[in-house]
């Protein structure tokens, strides 16, 4: 297969397919032909990110991450989608495994909370304790200028039971859940927009979605950025062939 990206995901498995269905759902088609070229790493054994981040003695994913990275890039995709916030924790070693790039899913969802809500200066987050714990988000937002709002233990333990205990524990979203957690950071603690930082939460966003609040869901802009560069891959290796049969022709003539 050429012209192809490769989906590092399996962290969950619910939240990839969520990523997968979101890009099947907006890639512009009229035939089977028209969908994108990708490979799917599912790979649903990687030790958990956030048990790993609060306790460094316990199994670490990066290991079997880099080994995704490596074996996937002897087939030489023309860029990966890491489908999990918190692995991100070890971006730049990730990144350092392998040329070809990876897409940085935090650096891609803060630069879209300009056109989400213009005029925000307070930006929530609701993420995973290892998230919030390392300040994996922290950087890229109060970079781009914006106060940063963290959750209060209280919404972090929550988003904690609807991440693991609903969607990792019992494969279902609760959307209840989902929709107090996003009031809570705009109305308790006075942000203007919430990121979603946790694919997660954007499967919960995908199953119920925020209609009263506004969100920058980390796996949507992903998926937006993804699909931005392999259709722009397309065109490329498009305008290549016809370049090849147009020297091809003036050489015969």
């Amino acid at each position: 297969m050429q012209q192809f990206f490769t989906i590092l995901g399996g962290m969950g498995t619910l939240a990839t397919e969520s990523y997968v269905r979101l890009l099947d759902k907006r890639t512009p088609i009229h035939r089977d032909q028209d969908y994108l070229n990708y490979l799917v790493v599912n790979h649903a054994t990687v030790p958990d990110r956030t048990t790993w981040i609060l306790d460094h003695s316990q199994p670490d994913p990066n290991e079997a991450l880099i080994e995704d990275i490596k074996q996937q890039s002897l087939l030489n995709p023309a860029f990966f989608v890491l489908i999990c916030n918190t692995a991100h924790y070890s971006f730049d070693k990730l990144q350092a495994a392998t040329e070809i790039p990876i897409l940085n899913m935090l650096q891609e969802t803060v630069n879209e909370i300009k056109k989400i809500k213009p005029d925000a200066k307070r930006v929530g987050l609701l993420a995973t304790k290892g998230t919030l714990a390392a300040n994996l988000y922290d950087p890229y937002i109060e970079k781009a200028g914006y106060e940063l709002i963290k959750p209060t233990p209280e919404i972090a333990d929550m988003t904690e039971d609807l991440i693991y205990h609903d969607i990792k524990e019992a494969g279902h979203s609760d959307g209840k859940k989902y929709h107090e957690l996003v009031r809570k950071m705009i109305e308790e603690q006075g942000a203007d927009v919430v990121v979603l930082g946790c694919t997660e939460l954007s499967f919960a966003e995908e199953m119920d979605p925020e209609t009263k609040y506004p969100v920058a869901d980390s796996q949507s802009i992903i998926v937006d950025r993804s699909l931005e560069r392999a259709l722009k891959l397309r065109q490329n290796n498009k305008r290549q062939i016809a370049r090849n049969n147009l020297n091809e022709f003036n050489d015969v003539n």
